[in-house]
């Protein structure tokens, strides 16, 4: 695992990945209470990856960051072993049952949560960052000392000292002047004695100033460290209180009336965590954008379908023997767009009737729950979004219907769900609520 700083804290990256996505800055945004939401865009583009997440705790969002990227580090380990399969013959039976199970599960992704309804795992986003400390901050300079020792923790722990110089042997450099001794002055051999003992007195002096000043940056480095860690332990611990904090404020909802932002908080991360549970299939990037209104227990929800684009999956694969490779036979354009319809329903219905039955507090009554699509402009780089299918529905409304019995656009339908045609054509809406 490599890290990443950003705004003072160090994501933990799986190395995979690495160099494969970005990570934003931090951004803050106003909410409709009185307390700042912030956000992180991450995206992956060799896998066409990209998700928005909000918090309004930074250490929330932190911990989500990090979830996201254990998570596409499963991705990406996935995509490189289909990326090896291509080439091999001998693998086209196991992609034909990969390309099989993928177009059953966007089929049924809705009759599927029926036996598999998320829980909030709160752990999901605690901060996993390490602490750490760049040599910039301990000692000044870009690069560590070669004269610190460091312990299995990374903290200074000690100096190389330098050796000290041995003491010059006098009669040694008596005996120099050999044979010829006799002809200086006894004055002449003590001035050349006293000469040699002041460049061995300078140099130990001066490595003794050497070693001092290495045991004082040892020293400040160490302090620095101290106080560093010190200070990580503290907003560690704030970190988990804030969590704990806000768990405990949506579990008490379920019997006491709390502040509006408090309510608000609880209520959002909560079902960010359910959002985050939900098991799609591997072909849909979920992303979404929501916000609660106490007073009316209300959750409006935006949430990012795929586009037809992004569902022209294989429907089976045959080696080549000219071009020595799997190649793949695609759906048709009727499929596609069938299959894109399909989607776009079951994604509606399978996210409110999850957060509904998640919801154990009871916090909500209402789904309002728009779903858009983001494409990027035929003359220009800019991408935009646009609400193509709209619907709302109460709690006891959504949980009385028949998931297995009825279609999901019949059971849109019944919900009094609005498009403009079908998903697929991405004609715009005006959203609901």
């Amino acid at each position: 695992m490599n890290d990443q700083a950003d705004e003072g804290y160090v994501y933990l990256i799986p190395e995979i990945i690495e160099d494969r996505i970005q990570i934003s800055g931090v951004f803050s945004q106003p909410t409709s209470t009185s307390t700042v939401s912030y956000g992180v865009n991450l995206s992956f583009p060799e896998l066409h990856l990209y998700r928005t997440l909000r918090s309004r705790e930074l250490s929330l969002l932190r911990g989500k960051v990090e979830a996201v990227l254990e998570l596409w580090e499963k991705k990406c380990l996935q995509y490189l072993q289909y990326q090896t399969d291509r080439y091999r013959a001998g693998a086209v039976d196991q992609l034909n049952r990969d390309a099989d199970k993928r177009l059953r599960l966007l089929r049924n992704i809705l009759v599927d949560a029926l036996d598999n309804t998320p829980s909030a795992d709160w752990l999901l986003i605690e901060c996993r960052g390490v602490f750490s400390v760049t040599p910039k901050e301990l000692y000044g300079i870009p690069d560590i000392p070669a004269y610190i020792l460091m312990d299995e923790d990374g903290r200074p722990a000690d100096v190389l000292r330098l050796d000290q110089v041995r003491k010059p042997d006098i009669e040694k450099t008596k005996k120099q002047f050999g044979a010829i001794t006799k002809v200086f002055s006894p004055s002449k051999v003590r001035e050349a004695v006293d000469q040699e003992l002041e460049r061995w007195s300078k140099k130990r002096s001066d490595i003794g100033v050497a070693n001092a000043e290495r045991r004082a940056t040892l020293r400040q480095a160490q302090d620095i460290y101290d106080a560093s860690k010190s200070m990580f332990k503290a907003g560690r611990e704030s970190d988990q209180s804030i969590l704990q904090n806000i768990k405990t404020n949506y579990e008490r909802l379920a019997t006491t009336v709390l502040n509006s932002d408090f309510t608000t908080c609880a209520v959002e991360e909560h079902c960010d965590l359910i959002m985050m549970a939900i098991k799609y299939p591997d072909e849909i990037c979920s992303n979404w954008l929501m916000n609660y209104v106490p007073e009316r227990k209300v959750l409006h929800l935006d949430l990012d379908l795929p586009t037809i684009d992004q569902l022209r999956l294989p429907k089976a694969w045959e080696y080549s023997t000219s071009s020595a490779e799997v190649v793949e036979i695609k759906l048709s354009k009727r499929e596609v767009a069938e299959l894109c319809d399909l989607v776009c329903y079951q994604m509606l219905l399978r996210t409110m009737r999850d957060l509904f039955v998640a919801d154990e507090a009871r916090a909500i009554e209402t789904i309002i729950c728009n779903g858009q699509v983001t494409f990027q402009g035929s003359d220009s780089d800019e991408w935009s979004s646009r609400v193509v299918i709209s619907v709302s529905a109460d709690r006891e409304e959504l949980l009385q219907l028949d998931f297995v019995a009825e279609s999901p656009s019949a059971l849109f339908e019944q919900l009094g769900g609005i498009t403009a045609g079908a998903p697929h054509l991405a004609m715009p809406v005006q959203p609901m609520g």
